[in-house]
C-alpha cells in the first residue's frame, strides 16, 4: 500500500485494495467482504459435523433454511471456501472436504449427478446411461473422499407447490444416493424445503437436523455492522460505533437481513468512493436508500 490512509481498523487483507481508485476497487475485492453472523456460526458447527462424520449406511444430514437474504448461499459457499480441496499425491484424485452446487430447476437426477462431477473437476465428455452415470458419480465421491455434499436452492424444484411422481422419484433417488455414498448431504433453501424433505419419511430420516437462519435483532445487527466496518475498502474509518443515526438507518433499510445489508453497504461504499468522502455517513445512506426494492411481504415491517 503506497498511500497513507486514515482507516487503521481495516483488516490487513483489505488494505492492499485502497490504492485502487473508483469503482474498480469494489470490482476487485467485494467478493471478500463477508462477516459471519450468530446463525452462520451455528451453521458452520453443524456443517463441520457433517463433513467429519464417520461413514454410515444411514448418514445424518442437515437442512439449512431461511427466508431470502438471510445468507444461506453465502454461508454454504463460505464453508466450502474454508475447506478447499487437497491434492493427494498417492492417487490421481484431489480430496474434497465439501462440495457446493445448486439444485436443478426440475427434479432430474441426471442433471444433479453431472453437476457433482463438474464440482469435482471431472465433467463427462459423453452421455452415459443413467445407471452408469450414477455408478461413476458414487465412485468419484468415494475416490475424492468427499466429506459432505451441499445442495443449495432445493426449494426451486417444487415451484408449483405440488408433490408429483417426478418429485417423489427424485427424493427417492436422493435417499439412495446418500445411502450408497455413506456421506451426509446438506440441503439449503427457504422454509418450504423443510416441508419438502419431511414429505418423505426416508429422506426425512437422513436430513433430520435443521439450522434456521434468521434476521438480526438490533443488538445482533450492531455487532455485525461493526465487524463489516473492518472489511469495507474505504480510506477513512466510518466509525459506526459513534453514528447512531447511521446504525438506525441501515437497520431500518435492511430490516435485519444480511443480504440486504450487503447490498446497502456496497452501494454506500460506491458513493463514498466516488464522492471522495471515503467513509459512510448519514448523508451517504440518504443517497442510496432508494436504490433497491424491498419485497412486498416485507414493506410493512
Amino acid at each position: 500500500m503506497s498511500g497513507y490512509y486514515e482507516n487503521g481498523a481495516l483488516r490487513p487483507e483489505m488494505q492492499e485494495f485502497l490504492d485502487i481508485d473508483g469503482r474498480e476497487r469494489l470490482y476487485r475485492c467485494w467478493d471478500r467482504v463477508w462477516v459471519p453472523t450468530p446463525s452462520t456460526k451455528e451453521a458452520f458447527l453443524a456443517l463441520q459435523d457433517c463433513m467429519n462424520a464417520a461413514p454410515s449406511t444411514k448418514p445424518r444430514g442437515l437442512i439449512i433454511a431461511g427466508e431470502a437474504d438471510t445468507g444461506k448461499s453465502r454461508t454454504l459457499t463460505a464453508f466450502r471456501d474454508l475447506h478447499p480441496p487437497q491434492i493427494d499425491l498417492r492417487t490421481e484424485y484431489a480430496e474434497f472436504p465439501a462440495i457446493y452446487l445448486t439444485a436443478p430447476d426440475n427434479p432430474d437426477p441426471v442433471i444433479l449427478l453431472k453437476k457433482i462431477l463438474i464440482e469435482l473437476g471431472h465433467p463427462l465428455r459423453y452421455n452415459p446411461s443413467p445407471a452408469d452415470l450414477r455408478s461413476h458419480v458414487i465412485m468419484m465421491l468415494k475416490s475424492c473422499r468427499v466429506g459432505t455434499v451441499m445442495i443449495d436452492e432445493v426449494h426451486d424444484i417444487q415451484r408449483d407447490n405440488r408433490m408429483n411422481s417426478k418429485l417423489v422419484d427424485f427424493l427417492t433417488f436422493m435417499k439412495s444416493l446418500i445411502n450408497e455414498t455413506g456421506r451426509p448431504f446438506v440441503v439449503g433453501g427457504t422454509h418450504e424445503v423443510r416441508d419438502l424433505m419431511a414429505s418423505d419419511d426416508q429422506i426425512a430420516g437422513r436430513l433430520n437436523r435443521v439450522v434456521k437462519l434468521k434476521p438480526f435483532t438490533l443488538a445482533e445487527f450492531v455487532k455485525v455492522l461493526l465487524s463489516f466496518e473492518r472489511m469495507l475498502p474505504l480510506r477513512r474509518a466510518s466509525v459506526f460505533r459513534s453514528s447512531e443515526d447511521v446504525i438506525q438507518a441501515l437497520y431500518s433499510l435492511s430490516q435485519g437481513y444480511i443480504g440486504r445489508l450487503n447490498y446497502l453497504l456496497h452501494d454506500a461504499c460506491q458513493v463514498a468512493i466516488e464522492s471522495g468522502e471515503e467513509r459512510i455517513t448519514a448523508f451517504t445512506i440518504d443517497k442510496i436508500k432508494d436504490r433497491s426494492i424491498v419485497s412486498v411481504g416485507r414493506r410493512a415491517a
